[in-house]
């Protein structure tokens, strides 16, 4: 009943958006990244306003410097995307699975941006990827990307981190850009069945970017390693402060913030 939900609520934004998304997805040339990026963004804020009820706490956004970045989020559901592109403050692309080309509007949205997409099961598809990427980073000055440096979903209901693949900052590394390592906690329960809130606090903490000068002495690995740490830190930290966000947004009471912070199916199937 929440997907039939959001599906009745979202169906005429679709609707309107649709065919520009998928114009956008054909035609390369059609308006530039920016135009592409403020109308995507426009559209998946105005389903968050009518289907979604996402509130979002942001921090550190100022600590981000100008230009072209790698941002490398941690990954807990298919609503980490939506989240980066409602919240980011300049166009943004993702590096992602090949099976999101088949997700509706998800699939659309994201060759809209210049998306780049790996077939897992290739080990060669990461280097076309890549090398994508550094033709659209070329190309559009102006975008920055999204390489989710866990390269799967992590699981609940404690969503640690996972294993870092040092790969993932490869294009940062080559290109002498910023790394600019995200934490968002919980996006998951936006789109899990199993939570039904009034509306959802999702937080988003921007840490302290890693520039060039800081990492020109470290492997990939050493990159991987400090951001996980410091990621690592930062999330235990949003996760202290989430049941008072929860109880303060809905209105609960102490007795049923108890009942509803963790799903029990959530549970059984860990």
């Amino acid at each position: 009943m929440k997907y039939v939900r959001y599906v009745l609520t979202a169906l005429p934004t679709i609707i309107h958006y649709y065919p520009y998304l998928n114009k956008c997805s054909k035609k390369p040339e059609y308006q530039t990244i920016t135009e592409r990026f403020n109308k995507a963004q426009e559209f998946l804020r105005t389903v968050n306003r009518k289907a979604f009820h996402i509130v979002f706490y942001i921090s550190g956004q100022e600590k981000l410097p100008k230009g072209q970045v790698i941002f490398t989020p941690n990954h807990t559901s298919n609503g980490d995307p939506i989240t980066m592109l409602c919240t980011a403050d300049r166009p943004i692309a993702f590096l992602s699975k090949k099976e999101v080309l088949k997700m509706p509007i998800i699939g659309k949205a994201n060759k809209t941006l210049k998306g780049s997409f790996i077939d897992r099961a290739d080990l060669r598809s990461e280097l076309v990827a890549f090398k994508q990427i550094d033709k659209e980073l070329d190309e559009s000055p102006e975008l920055s990307y999204v390489i989710f440096p866990e390269g799967t979903r992590s699981l609940g209901p404690d969503f640690k981190l996972g294993q870092f693949h040092p790969g993932s900052f490869k294009v940062a590394y080559n290109r002498n850009l910023p790394i600019c390592p995200v934490v968002m906690y919980l996006t998951d329960r936006v789109l899990n069945p199993h939570y039904h809130y009034k509306k959802y606090p999702i937080q988003v903490r921007f840490l302290a970017p890693l520039y060039p000068a800081d990492y020109e002495d470290m492997t990939t690995k050493d990159i991987a390693n400090l951001l996980s740490q410091r990621m690592a830190i930062a999330l235990e930290e949003m996760k202290k402060s989430d049941p008072l966000l929860v109880k303060n947004l809905n209105g609960y009471s102490d007795k049923k913030i108890s009942k509803v912070l963790i799903c029990k199916k959530d549970i059984k199937k860990r």
